[in-house]
């Protein structure tokens, strides 16, 4: 009897073992890898140059899953959207109420900045679809302001620049969630 029990217990700790082995082995997988982050940066229409100064810049980036770091790069862009918002503020002799030479873009930033919260819900929640949507909009608003600013004279290059690379920054969201978290393999071929 004393056998019987000592072998089922051998057994139990062994699959329990096994369990926080595999586990781990399994978190560690999900790790983004150097190939991964070389794959996002090199996809069509990256600029590959700005896409590895942002994922190569954080040594934390080497411990964060795929949602992780989705997450990380939408802070990094809604960081990049309030500093540029603060930014048209100031040069455009913003008054609430008050048109001013970057009204639009001011709007178009404010609703790009206030998305974040929203799409973090949609990607909790698994809803890549409206994730997705969220991206485009951000993306298709930057488009937008750029060319607005492009027809000021002078073009306001400095504004042009931080549009440009928040548009950057969505393409590489879209990159990580269509390839790496919904994995839509036709986007990713």
């Amino acid at each position: 009897m004393v056998a019987y029990v000592d072998k089922n217990f051998s057994l139990a700790c062994f699959l329990v073992l096994l369990l926080f082995v595999d586990s781990s082995y399994a978190r560690f997988n999900m790790l983004v890898t150097k190939d991964q982050i070389h794959t996002i940066c090199t996809k069509q229409d990256i600029n590959s140059s700005y896409c590895f100064q942002v994922l190569n810049a954080n040594p934390e980036i080497a411990r964060l899953d795929f949602p992780s770091l989705f997450k990380f790069v939408l802070n990094y862009q809604a960081q990049n959207i309030s500093d540029t918002l603060k930014q048209f503020k100031l040069s455009g002799g913003y008054t609430p109420g008050v048109e001013s030479q970057y009204s639009l873009c001011i709007k178009l930033y404010g609703w790009a900045f206030d998305n974040r919260d929203s799409i973090l819900r949609y990607l909790a929640a698994k809803d890549y679809n409206s994730v997705s949507t969220m991206i485009g909009g951000t993306l298709e608003d930057m488009f937008t302001c750029t060319d607005d600013l492009s027809t000021m004279k002078p073009v306001p290059q400095f504004f042009m620049t931080e549009s440009n690379l928040i548009k950057e920054l969505s393409k590489i969201l879209a990159v990580i969630l269509e390839c790496f978290i919904s994995k839509r393999k036709e986007f990713c071929n």
